[in-house]
C-alpha cells in the first residue's frame, strides 16, 4: 500500500467520523428537547387533571347541597318561591 492511498484511507474514515459525530450530536440535541417538550406538556396535563379534580369535588358538594331540603328551599327562594304556613 502507497502512502497516498493510505492518506486517502485516512482522510475517507476521518470524514466519515467526523460526519458520524456530527449525526449523533443532531441526534441527541434533538431527543433533548424532545424531552423537554413531553416533559412540560406532562406537566401541563397533571395541573389540569388536579383542576378538574378540584372542580369536580366542587361540584359534587354544589350537587349534594342542592340535594338537601336546605338547598331546595335556598333555591325556590331565590326563584321567587314563596311558601304559606
Amino acid at each position: 500500500m502507497t502512502d497516498e492511498k493510505r492518506n486517502r484511507i485516512i482522510a475517507a474514515v476521518t470524514v466519515n467520523v467526523i460526519i458520524l459525530i456530527a449525526v449523533l450530536a443532531a441526534v441527541i440535541i434533538y431527543q433533548i428537547v424532545q424531552i423537554k417538550v413531553v416533559s412540560k406538556t406532562r406537566n401541563d396535563i397533571i395541573k389540569e387533571i388536579e383542576y378538574l379534580n378540584q372542580q369536580t369535588q366542587i361540584n359534587k358538594d354544589t350537587y349534594e347541597y342542592y340535594k338537601s331540603e336546605a338547598g331546595l328551599l335556598d333555591l325556590a327562594y331565590k326563584y321567587g318561591f314563596i311558601f304559606k304556613k
